[in-house]
């Protein structure tokens, strides 16, 4: 059976991008997908700047998220009719063709479900790049299907006989979630899934490259970990780690940037992993910095005065450098998430603590920033994209392949100065 291209699908409108024969009667058919929620170390909806929050012990619409819209036979296979993604929240409704179309067979009115297939994709977008959840070995996820209702009434979540002229509903007195049970692995992928559908939704349209998110992650990757341009893996025990996935999300979207599928990124230092406020060479400080100024962009909006990102307990707008002696800060990937952060947004503040000679006076794109990446040349030299040893790839790197493009007054301040990165190496 051919199949259909994916169609734009929101609430006001819909936008169908295949071509076929033209529409006699068309059918329209509308539904509520929302995914339950137990999510943590994500922006809350009291919080200023909040994106699109989570909501821990509720649920959410599950924006960006793609369906599968199928009609009822009985005796005969159900037939396919086509593939959309939810454009916005709440109601959403799709409409399509249905007498001119192959897949009716000369049947009537169709009986439509959904099935909910584990991708997500940047809504309005220019550059299709979509995430699918798989299993640790990359195979596909089973499906979640509304065919069969439930015990007693089995087309509970089917519009049945769905007519042209006026809107059918599906289970039109309640929202259909794939799985409340928020314990449950499968709750907790399309938790980790809708995360990166949020870093999908800003840094989208710079990605070269379709990504699998593994869930679970492999048994390695203890902390979740990325692979490659293609490929990053959430742990069992961290689906529900909503800025984590975008972190991950982070490193893939850096290598994308490269060209690459490995990274510069020493994190040996201490000998005993790293974490935000650790002190690491170089290459570790930046690399896992900027991945955590991803995860704190996906769900926060840097172009609001308001806007204090959180993450894992920290403040990323907070001025005071984490060490009280500027040149023990080079390290400490915070400082470098922070310095991303600093240029990313519109609060420009003064320089504190050991920084107080300094100030944040910068405000430039989320994409130009993450296109930064792409200044770096191919090779092991110094300010390469592979540079040796395990200070190279770092923020002083970054700042001489990208001074030409930010040329605003104050970027050596605001991106090395303010969050006391001086001392990084620039050789």
């Amino acid at each position: 059976m051919k199949k259909n291209a994916l169609a734009l699908l929101i609430a006001a409108a819909v936008t169908i991008l295949w071509s076929g024969a033209s529409w006699s009667a068309p059918r329209t058919v509308c539904f509520h997908l929302k995914l339950a929620d137990d999510r943590y170390n994500c922006a809350s909806s009291s919080e200023t700047g909040a994106r699109r929050a989570c909501n821990k012990g509720g649920s959410v619409d599950a924006v960006g998220h793609q369906v599968e819209l199928w009609d009822k036979d009985t005796g005969s296979d159900d037939e396919y009719i086509g593939t959309w993604y939810i454009g916005g929240g709440g109601t959403q409704c799709i409409s399509f063709e249905w007498e001119n179309a192959g897949y009716s067979k000369g049947e009537a009115n169709p009986d439509l479900y959904l099935r909910y297939i584990n991708i997500v994709n940047r809504t309005r977008y220019s550059n299709y790049i979509r995430v699918k959840a798989v299993n640790t070995d990359g195979s596909d996820h089973n499906v979640t299907t509304w065919r069969n209702g439930q015990a007693g009434d089995e087309n509970r979540y089917i519009a049945s006989n769905c007519h042209a002229g006026s809107a059918c509903y599906i289970f039109p007195s309640g929202s259909l979630v794939p799985t409340n049970d928020i314990a449950s692995s499968r709750a907790l992928r399309i938790m980790a899934l809708d995360s990166a559908q949020h870093t999908l939704q800003i840094l989208g349209e710079t990605m070269n490259r379709h990504v699998k998110l593994h869930y679970p992650g492999r048994a390695a990757c203890t902390t979740s970990c990325a692979d490659d341009r293609e490929n990053f893996h959430i742990n069992s025990s961290q689906g529900g780690d909503g800025i984590l996935t975008g972190h991950e999300l982070g490193h893939v979207i850096q290598m994308q940037q490269f060209n690459r599928d490995d990274l510069r990124d020493d994190v040996s230092k201490g000998g005993n992993g790293w974490n935000l406020t650790s002190d690491e060479y170089d290459s570790g400080a930046t690399q896992e910095g900027f991945a955590s100024y991803v995860g704190i962009v996906s769900w926060y909006e840097p172009n609001h005065f308001g806007t204090v990102p959180r993450g894992w307990s920290l403040d990323f707008e907070a001025a005071t450098p984490n060490r009280s002696a500027c040149a023990d800060n080079r390290g400490i990937p915070l400082q470098v998430a922070k310095a991303f952060w600093d240029v990313d947004d519109w609060n420009n503040e003064a320089g504190a603590g050991a920084a107080s000679s300094w100030s944040d006076s910068l405000r430039y794109g989320t994409e130009d920033i993450i296109r930064g990446w792409r200044q770096f040349a191919s090779g092991s030299g110094n300010r390469q994209d592979n540079e040796s040893g395990r200070d190279g790839v770092n923020m002083r790197d970054y700042y001489e392949n990208n001074k030409g493009r930010f040329t605003a007054a104050g970027f050596f301040d605001t991106f090395i100065n303010h969050n006391c990165l001086q001392d990084q190496t620039n050789n």
